[in-house]
């Protein structure tokens, strides 16, 4: 059994390297050892951040290559590995518009920021949004795409486009956003009693599902529970692997590469210790299988890890919430909650430490370098009801049985709800006080909450005063408990510019390529933009498409 392309994992990396393989003519296997396809992607918000896109001209943002290159310098700083770097800048524009030219891919741009909008180079409109997907055309692929997390779906499976939040929000407010939330209300049932799940496909759920389905149309073949348990090699290079599917042990033949694509370590409690030392306390938002089998493979062929990175994970705050069956659902808050106006972050003592809009990455970072346990997110109840607190969504979404569980904490006053978060009242009321005090004339003198573009992109454009800031004045008053978490490692394995394995000595293991978090981030731990995890994977995955066809 042979074919030129063996991927190994099918998240977004995975699968846009068999697209495009496959689309240039190749015969493609993708294998993937769980029960779903789709990997990490599928529970993320599926935003690739891509430099000098298509998209960015339609919205007015002239973006170049020199100017990403700047301000990926910036960002990166010694870290900056310029022979990736410039691969993964003019690769990106390039992947984008071939996967829109030869895929289901559709993407839509957003007037986003960079994380980083004061440093040179810095621009918007990088971080491109997937358009929503009928999942119904995958057939019964479609039980077999990954579910989203908990974070990203209503009454439990019913998916939510960002674009239509607004609507839904009004659904009591205006009758077109009440028949337009009952119709998608009626679909999801519909979809559920037939289909045993729902067929709206959004964010990265939705970027999974056009990518499975631009597959099946390219006649990838594609197998599930089937891991992969280890490489053929012939003469020092990657011929092949060996398989457990149905129970036997095959070998599957790769004429042209094998690409690893497993979704990286941050299952394996043995690497966690070793590549990201955290508390107890740090809460992981990755998939149970992602347990480096990749990166082991990648090893046992003659790769090695890239060098260590500052921090070698994708960072989140997360809060949990207990179900009535026992089972723990994570909600990672990555900001458009934290940071809207009316609300305040505090650590155990009732102290704030952080700029609570800050991008997540160095939201949590700042928990991890004042070792805060946790932390708690507090607003009032006309907030939590507007703009959402967690898995606490605005209304019309019911939050009564979330005050009874006590994943939202609630008090008439600050200085009863910290009496119920064990902070003393009056460092909490003074907290507030000063906050209140400056946020009443729309600056954050502390921590400059609300002063740079990204922090009022995410905000209320209806507050027109500063969209991030504005007091927390009349009770009752809500919290939620979060805690330093990751939605992904990033330390993989030493790749070339075209995402080929390399050896320790620096050298090529012929045959062999890592993408996604299997190869070592290009971006080192540092993240400059939303979607600076899933942008680089898809680009090195069409790079190494495009290599694999012309070896």
């Amino acid at each position: 059994m042979e074919y030129d392309v063996v991927v190994v994992g099918s998240g977004a990396s995975g699968l846009t390297t068999a697209v495009v393989a496959a689309h240039l003519g190749l015969k493609v296997l993708v294998v993937e050892k769980s029960g779903y396809f789709g990997g990490t992607t599928a529970c993320s918000l599926g935003a690739p951040w891509i430099i000098a896109n298509p998209h960015q001209k339609a919205l007015g943002i002239n973006d170049s290559a020199a100017l990403g290159e700047r301000y990926l310098r910036a960002t990166l700083s010694s870290l900056y590995d310029a022979e990736r770097v410039a691969a993964y800048i003019e690769g990106g524009s390039e992947m984008v518009a071939y996967m829109e030219a030869h895929s289901e891919v559709r993407w839509v741009g957003l007037p986003m920021p960079d994380y980083f909008p004061e440093l040179d180079g810095a621009s918007s409109g990088r971080t491109l949004f997937t358009r929503a997907f009928d999942g119904r055309v995958l057939g019964r692929y479609l039980q077999q795409v990954r579910p989203p997390l908990p974070a990203f779906s209503v009454f439990g499976g019913m998916q939510i486009d960002p674009f239509e939040a607004p609507l839904l929000q009004a659904a009591l407010k205006r009758p077109g956003a009440f028949f337009f939330s009952a119709r998608k209300t009626l679909s999801y049932a519909k979809d559920r009693i037939r289909l045993g799940r729902g067929a709206f496909m959004a964010n990265g759920n939705a970027l999974v599902g056009r990518l499975l389905f631009s597959a099946l149309k390219a006649q990838v073949e594609l197998w599930r529970n089937s891991p992969v348990i280890g490489l053929v090699t012939a003469r020092g290079s990657a011929v092949g692997v060996r398989i457990i599917r149905a129970g036997t042990q095959i070998t599957v033949g790769a004429r042209k590469g094998v690409v690893l694509a497993s979704g990286g370590f941050g299952a394996n409690a043995e690497l966690r210790a070793r590549y990201i030392p955290l508390p107890e306390h740090h809460v992981s938002v990755q998939p149970d299988d992602n347990v480096g089998d990749g990166i082991r493979l990648g090893q046992e062929a003659g790769g090695t890890l890239g060098p260590i990175n500052p921090e070698n994970g994708i960072w989140a705050p997360v809060s949990l919430l207990r179900r009535r069956n026992g089972t723990i659902a994570k909600y990672p808050h990555f900001g458009p909650d934290r940071a809207k106006p009316g609300s305040i972050v505090v650590d155990p003592q009732g102290h704030r430490f952080v700029n609570e809009s800050a991008p997540y990455q160095t939201f949590v970072h700042a928990m991890h370098e004042r070792a805060v346990t946790h932390a708690y997110f507090i607003a009032t109840r006309k907030f939590a009801r507007t703009y959402g607190m967690g898995f606490a969504f605005p209304a019309p979404y019911p939050i009564g049985p979330l005050i009874a569980n006590g994943y939202l904490i609630e008090a008439p006053t600050i200085a009863a709800l910290a009496q119920r978060l064990a902070i003393n009242p009056t460092t909490l009321e003074t907290t507030v006080a000063e906050f209140n005090r400056h946020a009443q004339q729309g600056h954050d003198p502390v921590f400059g909450r609300g002063n740079n573009p990204y922090d009022r992109f995410l905000g209320d454009p209806g507050h027109a005063q500063n969209p991030s800031l504005a007091p927390l004045e009349k009770g009752p008053f809500c919290a939620v408990k979060m805690q330093p978490g990751d939605v992904s490692t990033i330390l993989g394995l030493q790749t070339a510019a075209d995402a080929q394995v390399r050896s320790i000595d620096g050298q090529i293991v012929p045959g062999l390529y890592a993408v996604g978090l299997d190869q070592n981030s290009v971006m080192r731990g540092v993240y400059p933009g939303g979607g600076s995890s899933i942008g680089p994977g898809m680009t090195f995955g069409y790079r190494a498409a495009r290599h694999m066809a012309q070896r």
